[in-house]
């Protein structure tokens, strides 16, 4: 009876760590959207020389990536996902293999490419936290 109980909780830690960090993947994936289609990164883009263009797009962008994946570490753990770097540094990596084998092209039946994008993101992100999901429970034993 009491592996039942121990194996049903391992269940649910693992549905739990997956079910988050694709939430979370997925908001993440939201804010950028958000960002582009409400015209903040137009305004910013469009106030600037050639030399701050590039400057932006060299130093700018890959910073504000980095940004916005470290940022889900601190979220993840807020929401109990244990250990979290794993995730942080698995999921964006899964979702830029989704992007080069053109996933966003072949699943495009599934909706608009935005929609297609969370979809990505959140399916990246969950996938990261099922893969890594053995280090979870070795953790809380």
């Amino acid at each position: 009876m009491a592996e039942t109980s121990t194996a049903g909780r391992a269940a649910f830690t693992v549905l739990l760590r997956v079910v988050v960090s694709a939430v979370v993947g997925a908001a993440l994936l939201i804010a950028w959207i958000w960002a582009y289609r409400t015209g903040v990164l137009d305004r910013v883009v469009d106030e600037t020389t050639l030399s701050e263009f590039i400057l932006l797009v060299v130093v700018g962008l890959p910073i504000a990536l980095l940004v916005s994946a470290l940022l889900a570490g601190p979220v993840l753990w807020l929401l109990t996902v244990r250990p979290v770097w794993p995730v942080v540094l698995i999921g964006p990596v899964l979702l830029g293999l989704a992007h080069y084998f053109t996933l966003p092209e072949q699943w495009s039946g599934l909706g608009d490419r935005w929609t297609v994008l969370v979809l990505l993101a959140a399916a990246s992100y969950g996938l990261a936290g099922l893969l890594t999901a053995p280090a979870a429970l070795r953790r809380r034993k």
